[in-house]
C-alpha cells in the first residue's frame, strides 16, 4: 500500500507441488457492495449486498472484510423456494481479528439461491479504532477507506 515514501521489499514465495491432481478446483468469490457512504457520526450504518446463484456451489467457507470502522458481519441465504436462514454471523467484527470461517460441513447452494451479505459500521466517536468521526466514508483501498466484501470459497459439486 502506497504510503508516501520509498520503501525496500524482498519478496519470497515458495511452491508445494502435489503428487497427484486435485479432487475439485477452489474458487473465490465475493458478494460485494463499492457503492455506499457512511455519514458522519452514524453509529450503525448498514450496507447489503446479494448475489444470486448462476448454478450450483458447494461453499467451503466465509471471509468477510471490512476496515476499521467495521461493526458486524452476518452471511445470510434464501432459497429458491423462499426459505430464509443465516449462515454466520460475527456481531463484534474486529479488523485486527479478520478470520477465514471453514464450515464444519461444506454447504451446497442450488442455482436460484442468493447469497446474502449485511455490514454494519460504526463511524461514531464511540468506535476507538475510528480515525476520523468527521469523514463521509466510502469504498477504497487504504485503511481509513471502508471495503464491503464478503468473500466465500467454493468449487463445483460437478467437478468442473
Amino acid at each position: 500500500t502506497p504510503n508516501g515514501k520509498a520503501v525496500r521489499d524482498r519478496v519470497r514465495i515458495g511452491f508445494r507441488f502435489a503428487d497427484k491432481r486435485p479432487e475439485r478446483i477452489v474458487r473465490v468469490a465475493s458478494v460485494a457492495n463499492p457503492e455506499f457512504e457512511i455519514p458522519p457520526g452514524a453509529a450503525d450504518f448498514m450496507v447489503t449486498a446479494d448475489q444470486k446463484m448462476k448454478e450450483d456451489r458447494v461453499i467451503m467457507s466465509f471471509f468477510p472484510h471490512m476496515h476499521l470502522r467495521g461493526k458486524a458481519w452476518r452471511y445470510g441465504l434464501t432459497t429458491k423456494g423462499g426459505e430464509e436462514r443465516v449462515l454466520l454471523d460475527i456481531p463484534a467484527y474486529d479488523f485486527n481479528w479478520q478470520l477465514n470461517y471453514v464450515l464444519a460441513e461444506p454447504l451446497r447452494l442450488r442455482r436460484g439461491d442468493t447469497l446474502t451479505a449485511m455490514a454494519r459500521f460504526d463511524n461514531s466517536a464511540d468506535n476507538p479504532a475510528n480515525p476520523d468521526p468527521s469523514a463521509v466514508v466510502t469504498f477504497g483501498e487504504q485503511t481509513e477507506d471502508e471495503m464491503m466484501i464478503g468473500y466465500y470459497e467454493w468449487y463445483d459439486p460437478r467437478g468442473r
